[in-house]
């Protein structure tokens, strides 16, 4: 696999960072619009209702092919109607497939679940919420 063909997820304000793999066979269209944006520098929320993921907002405008799957830990998804990538680190109540696009490195998932949490913890439980900075990028 070519550098290439990896996407690095760094949250620099909670000193987390993890790979995941593009699945550029799988899913061309969105691989490719994603591809445009990058770098991009983007904050993240987490979801409130449907489980343990968490989204940040893009400026990505799809109406391509899509590679719909069920959700699941380590899952890196477009979210079209909401321009979001969302990343799946945990339980989902959520049945509804998703557009898959990339996949967290396995040795990486407990990176994903340590920043889910923090996310958690720092956008939702607290009275005074916090803004966590994510940077995407091709690998070196």
């Amino acid at each position: 696999m070519s550098s290439s063909e990896i996407l690095e997820f760094d949250a620099p304000s909670v000193g987390l960072s993890f790979r995941a793999r593009l699945l550029v066979e799988e899913n061309p269209d969105v691989v490719a619009q994603v591809l445009t944006q990058l770098p991009l520098k983007s904050v993240l929320g987490h979801v409130v209702i449907s489980g343990e993921a968490i989204w940040m907002p893009t400026r990505i405008v799809h109406l391509g092919r899509n590679n719909m799957v069920q959700r699941h830990p380590g899952a890196v998804y477009l979210y079209a109607p909401g321009q979001s990538i969302c990343l799946t680190y945990g339980k989902i109540t959520e049945s509804a497939n998703v557009n898959k696009f990339a996949e967290v490195f396995e040795e990486d998932l407990a990176k994903l679940q340590q920043l889910g949490t923090e996310v958690y913890e720092q956008t939702v439980t607290q009275p005074r919420r916090n803004i966590v900075e994510i940077n995407v990028r091709r690998a070196a």
